[in-house]
């Protein structure tokens, strides 16, 4: 009796953490922290300035500061008013970082970052793209140049009825000058002469 009442109390006990597991209320997923902006990376304004000055020769061409974009608790970005030639709208930045419970402010990466009205290279095209799209363009061209080129055979054949006329009335003249015909011009009087002339026939 001892050991079923054991084996009962277990399989009670079992049901009851399944029910309740089953019931439990359940955490809301998805929720995320605001990261806070740092005061001693935000007040790095010179050293991020430096960080971008770096690699450039000219100091007018790092603008203004614009303002931090917040990434996490201890990382930032500075951003510059760029004032290079050619790159309007474009902003300089400089993203620095701290470890916790640290002073020393870290220079992450500097660079050049493009602006909702910056002057942009087009998009780049695969080479098998740009190759597909020559090679449909030649092809539509070799099927459009016959069409443009069917008027030619028609302007020989009418041609050729001229040229065939020509040779044909020329020949009855080559026959007679070849029969011994006197071939006579508009300047020399002809052989016979009418009756009335008086010439003699």
């Amino acid at each position: 009796m001892s050991e079923t009442t054991a084996s009962e109390t277990t399989a009670s006990e079992n049901t009851a953490s399944e029910t309740t597991t089953e019931t439990a209320p359940q955490r809301p997923a998805g929720r995320t922290r605001t990261p806070k902006q740092d005061p001693v990376l935000t007040a790095a304004v010179d050293l991020a300035r430096e960080a971008v000055l770096a690699p450039v020769t000219d100091a007018s061409s790092v603008g203004e500061h614009l303002g931090v974009t917040v990434h996490e608790d201890r990382l930032l970005t500075h951003l510059f008013d760029c004032r290079l030639a050619g790159y309007p709208g474009w902003t300089w930045y400089a993203t620095v970082a701290r470890a916790p419970r640290s002073k020393h402010v870290t220079v992450c990466e500097t660079g050049l970052v493009a602006g909702p009205d910056s002057l942009l290279a087009p998009d780049w095209v695969p080479w098998e793209e740009r190759m597909q799209a020559l090679q449909e363009q030649e092809a539509q061209e070799e099927q459009d140049s016959p069409a443009e080129g069917e008027e030619h055979p028609d302007d020989g054949q009418d041609s050729a009825p001229a040229e065939h006329t020509g040779a044909g009335e020329a020949a009855p003249t080559e026959e007679s000058a070849s029969d011994g015909e006197t071939s006579h011009t508009g300047d020399e009087p002809a052989a016979h002469q009418d009756p009335e002339d008086g010439a003699a026939s």
